[in-house]
């Protein structure tokens, strides 16, 4: 089993949806198939957790406070026993997005951050970015042909590729990747890739920033998988 690629676990939520984890060390990455009418009720957790929709629009409560999420737009934030829960009232199944871990803040955060475009200086490609106190998500648009130059991350990393096709490597391992797959890139690691299609590849990518670990694996792993 490789650490840089993980193997999903399937769970299916109230007969209906269907959430795709990855255990990335002290991380959960979750990816969602949302239909209409399904329903998470309100409920609350020990980890922080982060949460985007990748298709499709969403109803999701924050403690109590509703908005409807678009694709790539806006990032929900709802930290640790932060109550929240969401529905599809639509009639387009959704793809979402999640992540849940523990973290050191003293403040559980709770907010809807929108997302808003960047430069990448190292690359000039098109990109999109929502930072959070533990966190930073980048959406990147990787053009037919192009390269992701080899680099060392300063936090850990997760990227999720949402259409096409991408060749990751990480280390000395390397996989070509597509929706439904996830890869992890510990602190420190190197990574690098190419899109070799002749498509352009929407990449996400979730840093966590360093300061927000805590060595609290044992009662994370415990309750980490639970349904979002």
């Amino acid at each position: 089993m490789s650490k840089y690629f993980p193997q999903p676990k399937t769970i299916i939520i109230n007969s209906n949806v269907e959430l795709l984890a990855f255990q990335c060390e002290d991380t959960v990455v979750q990816l969602a198939s949302i239909p209409p009418s399904a329903t998470f009720t309100l409920h609350r957790h020990p980890e922080s957790q982060i949460g985007m929709q990748i298709k499709g629009r969403l109803e999701f409560n924050l403690n109590g406070t509703k908005e409807i999420l678009e694709p790539l737009e806006q990032l929900y934030v709802a930290g640790a026993n932060v109550l929240h829960g969401s529905t599809n009232p639509f009639s387009e199944t959704a793809l979402a997005f999640d992540v849940k871990r523990i973290t050191n803040l003293k403040e559980p955060e709770e907010a809807i951050l929108k997302v808003s475009p960047i430069f990448d200086k190292i690359t000039g490609f098109e990109c999109q970015s929502v930072v959070g106190y533990w966190f930073e998500i980048i959406i990147t648009k990787i053009p037919p042909k192009a390269i992701i130059p080899t680099r060392q991350a300063n936090g850990e990393k997760m990227g999720i590729v949402l259409n096409g096709k991408l060749v990751i490597a990480i280390q000395d391992e390397q996989q070509q990747l597509e929706y439904g797959s996830v890869y992890y890139a510990p602190a420190e690691a190197l990574y690098g890739g190419y899109n070799a299609s002749n498509e352009t590849v929407t990449l996400i990518e979730i840093l966590i920033k360093p300061s927000s670990y805590l060595s609290f694996k044992e009662s994370f792993l415990k309750t980490a998988l639970t349904a979002s």
